[in-house]
């Protein structure tokens, strides 16, 4: 994402900037609060919506709006984030690390994103550019992309535990959590072991 905006500011694509940052602020902090959300009650017996994919949502966002952004055709863009939204709730799922609808919900979140950039860029098309910011950014971003890959390769993020925790804490006191029966609660034991 710092590497498009920095991209759309070098080429003097401000409004599309400003319409990118907003898009970056609504998807990944619209997924934050249902995280936020889902997560305050713990994972309860049944449910299989505990954490919307944060990693389905980006990934159809960042990369497909990438492509509608530097592409010629943001239309077909569009029509190539389903597939990457699929592709990347198809490898959470694979990995166990989410279920069908948490994938679903966070694919949705990063769709829309794509969508509304498209809707953007569909403005911004109307404006005459020159042809040249057309191909050069494409070879930065891919160059900038395997250089942060390779540097961040390896690096555990632990921002999935801290929403969790955060969630328990400060979010579970202002939910209705539904009371959790006694076979899944966690046994209690008093000071003394008895």
């Amino acid at each position: 994402m710092a590497l498009i905006s920095l991209i759309l500011i070098l080429q003097g694509r401000y409004r599309i900037f400003l319409h990118y940052s907003t898009l970056v602020l609504l998807v990944f902090g619209g997924t934050l609060i249902l995280k936020l959300c889902f997560e305050a009650c713990g994972r309860l017996p049944g449910h299989s919506l505990y954490s919307p994919s944060g990693h389905t949502a980006g990934t159809t966002f960042v990369y497909c709006g990438a492509a509608v952004l530097f592409s010629r055709s943001p239309r077909a863009c569009l029509a190539v984030a389903s597939g990457v939204a699929l592709s990347a709730g198809f490898a959470r799922i694979a990995l166990h690390v989410h279920s069908l609808a948490e994938v679903f919900v966070g694919a949705s979140i990063g769709l829309l994103g794509v969508l509304f950039l498209t809707l953007a860029r569909k403005n911004e098309l109307h404006t005459p550019l020159g042809p040249t910011w057309l191909s050069r950014p494409i070879v930065f971003l891919i160059t900038g992309g395997l250089v942060l890959t390779m540097l961040l390769h390896g690096l555990r993020s632990p921002v999935e535990t801290w929403l969790e925790y955060f969630s328990h804490r400060f979010v579970a006191p202002f939910m209705r959590c539904p009371v959790t029966p006694p076979a899944f609660q966690k046994p209690h034991h008093n000071v003394l072991g008895k």
